[in-house]
């Protein structure tokens, strides 16, 4: 029987939506996974409450979180992803064909296996020739990283439970090392809408340019991430964003939201955003 769910955002304000049909729950030693049908974003995972993928708009956060760092970077081989476990964010980085190998370190096996279950079209990813999917704490396998990849892209849950430790000063140093002398590392930074996360993006903004001489935020338009508004953080060792794009490298690509006009567009940051940040 359909149900009205609403995922909270404040005490006072959040998403509502209708749930068609409940399909899935399961719990792993991190978290509660739930997998909904919905009428208006299909089939839904949620985290402990949290909605992560959504068949109809998952596209927007896996091409933003992805394709502004591999289209900056001059020659991105090898790419680590941290998290991601739904394979979204796997599936862009290897559309790119200098991409020689990607690797993947979820710390939760059952989100892996719900993904392959549920979202196959995503999950393809972890099948693919070049991709390596290891199920441990990305924390650990970053400690005993250096100077190996070009691209880091953080693909995390919010900031509590398994994933508080990917937003610390520690965890971007241990980045910075594990990166090339001209990588690039971008992290999903939440939503600038919500009060009880500015501290935590202001915070991260601070941490990064501590130890990336180039940290440039952007943004996009998520209609089921918190607030509707998603911001992102890119830093760089040596590549800024909008002085080394080529356009021509977007050729032979069929994406749903990025593209050349956007990659530069979306570095341009409210103003609200710009004194959070300040």
């Amino acid at each position: 029987m359909p149900y009205w769910f609403t995922e909270r955002h404040t005490p006072t304000r959040g998403l509502t939506f209708q749930v068609e049909k409940n399909l899935y729950q399961e719990k792993s030693p991190y978290q509660i996974l739930d997998i909904v049908e919905t009428q208006d974003f299909g089939l839904m995972m949620l985290l402990d409450g949290i909605i992560m993928v959504t068949e109809k708009d998952e596209f927007v956060y896996h091409e933003m979180l992805s394709h502004p760092a591999l289209f900056t970077h001059s020659n991105p081989q090898k790419v680590l992803i941290i998290g991601g476990g739904d394979g979204g964010t796997l599936k862009q980085v290897l559309l790119h064909p200098s991409v020689e190998k990607a690797v993947l370190v979820e710390i939760d096996e059952m989100v892996v296996n719900a993904s392959k279950r549920f979202f196959p079209k995503l999950a393809t990813a972890f099948e693919h020739p070049k991709a390596e999917v290891r199920i441990e704490d990305g924390i650990a396998y970053l400690k005993r990283s250096e100077n190996e990849f070009d691209i880091i892209l953080i693909d995390s849950t919010d900031p509590v439970g398994p994933a508080e430790g990917l937003f610390h000063k520690e965890f971007y140093a241990d980045c910075y090392k594990a990166l090339k002398q001209n990588g690039i590392l971008t992290i999903q930074s939440e939503s600038p809408w919500i009060p009880d996360l500015q501290p935590i993006i202001r915070q991260a903004n601070q941490d990064l340019k501590s130890l990336f001489p180039l940290v440039i935020p952007y943004t996009a338009a998520i209609q089921t991430y918190q607030a509707g508004l998603w911001l992102f953080q890119m830093a760089s060792k040596k590549h800024h964003p909008l002085n080394e794009i080529d356009s021509s490298k977007h050729t032979g690509f069929n994406f749903r939201y990025y593209n050349p006009e956007l990659h530069k567009g979306c570095f341009a940051l409210p103003q609200f955003i710009k004194e959070l940040l300040a």
